[in-house]
This record gives structure tokens, sequence and C-alpha cells, in this order.
């Protein structure tokens, strides 16, 4: 489902799809077999990963059915010289993943980060950074086909892995936390969501500043929770302290951000001029 860009068809073709195709035995002439070249020779591999180069130039220019052909090249390439469970290949299919996440495909992301997982942890074991990388793609795609309560899971098991290897005050850790709040936001979960994202908004302040944009962001988030809680003076806490960030960040009344500020706010005043806490 590469809607993002010109689906590629039956009938589309790229440079890329005839690069490294097994041919059946019996219709390789002796002539043909003679040129090719022995497993393991370095050229081969050379030209695999600059087909992965290309790949990526291609995806960031938002081709993505010509990334996925020059990947899926690569990742041919890269098996017949490597096998099928070189680290290399985690490293392409890991691109693959990413491809298929940024054009919806979630299920095709899922099953292809799953097989990164298995790459990864074989060579890496299950403590290392490039896993929890993965796992936390993982928790999102789950979130995002509306898998809150395995997004949630993943996503502690991430940041129980980040704060062992980075230390609990680490910007890696609060980004986690973010992404874990949010999904407990969507579990209608408001007191983890809360306490999550208060976590998040500690490490933000110390790493980052009072004034950076995306504290400003959290205390946002924080005040539109409490008032979900009808908690209406500490929402307008958190709101005035936001605004002001924004304010410091000069962002103009038309940015999404102060839109729905002025929406919260309101809602906000609102409660506390009937009377409520």
């Amino acid at each position: 489902a590469l809607s993002k860009d010109a689906a590629k068809s039956d009938s589309t073709k790229f440079y890329y799809d005839e690069l490294y195709v097994p041919a059946a035995s019996a219709a390789v002439s002796s002539d043909q077999q003679a040129q090719q070249k022995p497993r393991g020779e370095g050229p081969d591999v050379d030209i695999a990963m600059t087909l992965h180069q290309i790949g990526q130039i291609h995806r960031r220019s938002h081709r993505y059915a010509a990334a996925l052909s020059a990947y899926n090249a690569s990742l041919r390439g890269m098996k017949e010289v490597l096998g099928t469970q070189h680290g290399n290949i985690a490293a392409i299919l890991g691109n693959i993943g990413n491809l298929y996440m940024e054009t919806g495909d979630y299920d095709e992301a899922f099953t292809i980060y799953q097989e990164v997982l298995g790459i990864e942890t074989m060579h890496l074991g299950l403590s290392h950074p490039e896993v929890a990388v993965t796992l936390h793609n993982i928790a999102t795609i789950e979130c995002s086909r509306g898998n809150f309560s395995e997004g949630v899971s993943l996503y502690k098991q991430v940041v129980d892995m980040q704060k062992i290897r980075y230390g609990s005050e680490h910007l890696t850790v609060a980004i986690t936390l973010s992404c874990l709040a949010d999904a407990y936001e969507k579990l209608r979960n408001v007191k983890g969501a809360i306490k999550t994202y208060e976590e998040a908004l500690k490490i933000r302040i110390a790493v980052l500043g009072k004034s950076h944009l995306d504290v400003g962001r959290l205390m946002h988030k924080l005040g539109r929770l409490a008032s979900s809680r009808k908690d209406y003076a500490i929402a307008d806490i958190y709101m005035m302290r936001a605004l002001e960030i924004y304010a410091d960040n000069k962002l103009q009344p038309d940015h999404v951000f102060m839109r729905e500020m002025a929406r919260d706010n309101a809602d906000i005043q609102a409660g506390l001029a009937f009377g409520q806490k």
C-alpha cells in the first residue's frame, strides 16, 4: 500500500527489479554460470550496500515504490553473499519496515520488524540498543493498529531497557515515556498518562531547559488531561506555563499548537467560571 507514491503496479518495473534475481538452474547457460561471481566476493557486498543507499535516497524523496525496489534488490544481493541471518540483512529489513510504516502499511511493517528482531536478538542479545529501537517500532505499530494494550507492554519493556543502558534521565527515555503516556491516554487511563507524562516532563526540563518547545507541549498535554478530570485549577497552571513557552518560542496565533491552546483554554476557563475545582 504505497499510498504516498505512485503505487507500484504489476506493469511498473524498475531497473533494480532485474538485479540479483535467482534464475532456474536449467535456464542458466554455461557462459552465464562462468560469469557468476563466487559467493562472498567483496564487490557484490559493495553493490548491495550501494543499492541500499539508493533506496534511502528514493525514500527521503518520497519515491516509495522505487525505494522498495532498490531495498529489495539490496536484500537479495546481501542474502546471496552473506546469508539470511547477517547483521546487514537486519539493517536493510529495518529500513523496509520503516518505509512500510511511513506509507501506513502497518501489517507489512509488523512482519518485517519481527524478522529484524529475530536477527538482532541472535547477534546482539536482548538488551542491545538496536533491539530496543526495533521493539519501540513494533510498539508504535501496535498502537497504530489500535492494539494499545500490546503497545503499552512493549513501550514499558523499552523504557526499562533504556534506563539500564542510558540511565533514568536520558532524553531517549523521555521520548519513549511520552509514547507510553499517549498509549495510556488512548486506553483512557488518565492517571497512568499523567504520571508518565510528568516523568517525561522532568527529564525534558533537565535536558532541554524550561523554555523548550517540547516542554511546553508536554505542559499543554498535562493541562488537557487535568481538564478531562475536571481539575481546572491545575489545568490552568499547566496551560498558562505552556502558553508562556509557546510565546517564548514565538509561535504565531495560527500555529496548530496555539489554535489547540485557545480551544482548550476556553474549556478550562469555563470550568473555573462555574466554580469547579
